[in-house]
């Protein structure tokens, strides 16, 4: 199971303006990542168990093995290059290939 963790924080302007971004990525990646939002004053033991220091911090994990990690504010083709090579995508099936 692929997890993107989005460490924010009400009061950081860069974690406001990233939502819409981390919004964005996740609607491209429906069914193949979960979204998990944490506010970094509501969950302190949360950032720091993750050494998430900065809001807004974004870390990926494929079975709870961080993949990837991206802290401060990024742009969404910068998210996308990061993560993209991690997360699992199936192979499609061509006719050739499929077994009887």
């Amino acid at each position: 199971m692929t997890i993107l963790v989005f460490f924010w924080s009400q009061t950081c302007g860069h974690s406001r303006r990233m939502d819409s971004l981390v919004d964005h990525f996740m609607r491209q990646h429906r069914g193949q990542v979960k979204l998990a939002k944490v506010e970094i004053s509501e969950r302190p033991d949360l950032a720091q168990r993750f050494g998430a220091t900065t809001a807004p911090t974004l870390i990926l994990l494929n079975d709870l093995i961080e993949q990837g990690r991206l802290e401060g504010r990024q742009t969404l083709p910068g998210i996308k290059q990061a993560f993209e090579p991690f997360i699992n995508v199936a192979e499609p099936v061509t006719p050739e290939l499929q077994l009887a």
